[in-house]
């Protein structure tokens, strides 16, 4: 099965973390009903993403597979409020997406039982991080997921050995 690479753009909303404004992009199931109850994930963009790159497509597919789906930009980035602009603060982005569930669950037609939450490249490493202490996230999913603590500690791993990728690429190939 072919996948689409474009999506129609979910509805534009806003929730709060703390005294910021964080802006979504909030995909609904086919045929949505408003008095039924669905299964949710909040999706978590890259470092230096925006809801409008690939969160937002994975979401639409959430969305055409029956989820409400909730792509938005971090904090002090793209349309959400914080300055200074373009931080990408480990803390903040985690707390971030305990704030998308928080809104998640004031809409009457979310499961509250079955919220999940994925993120993509940094995004997956903040998602990783963010199910250790949220308990209302029952399920997770990284898309080559990165650890933006560990990359801030000890570097970009591989970068001191010649040919890192060359290496890896063929562990790959004969794994």
């Amino acid at each position: 099965m072919q996948y689409a690479t474009h999506y129609e753009e979910g509805k534009k909303v806003s929730f709060k973390k703390v005294d910021l404004n964080l802006a979504g992009l909030l995909f609904l199931p086919d045929g949505f009903d408003a008095d039924a109850k669905y299964p949710a994930v909040v999706v978590t963009h890259p470092g230096g993403g925006v809801k409008e790159q690939c969160s937002s497509l994975y979401a639409w597919h959430l969305a055409r597979a029956g989820y409400v789906a909730l792509a938005f930009d971090a904090s002090h980035q793209g349309e959400s409020e914080g300055l200074p602009r373009c931080l990408e603060d480990p803390f903040s982005r985690v707390e971030d997406i305990r704030s998308a569930v928080d809104y998640l669950v004031t809409l009457p037609y979310v499961d509250e039982e079955r919220i999940g939450a994925m993120g993509v490249c940094a995004g997956g490493g903040y998602t990783m991080s963010a199910i250790q202490t949220d308990v209302r996230i029952k399920a997770a999913a990284g898309i080559s997921t990165w650890d933006v603590g560990d990359s801030a500690r000890n570097g970009f791993p591989g970068v001191e050995i010649e040919n890192f990728m060359q290496k890896l690429l063929q562990e790959v190939a004969r794994a």
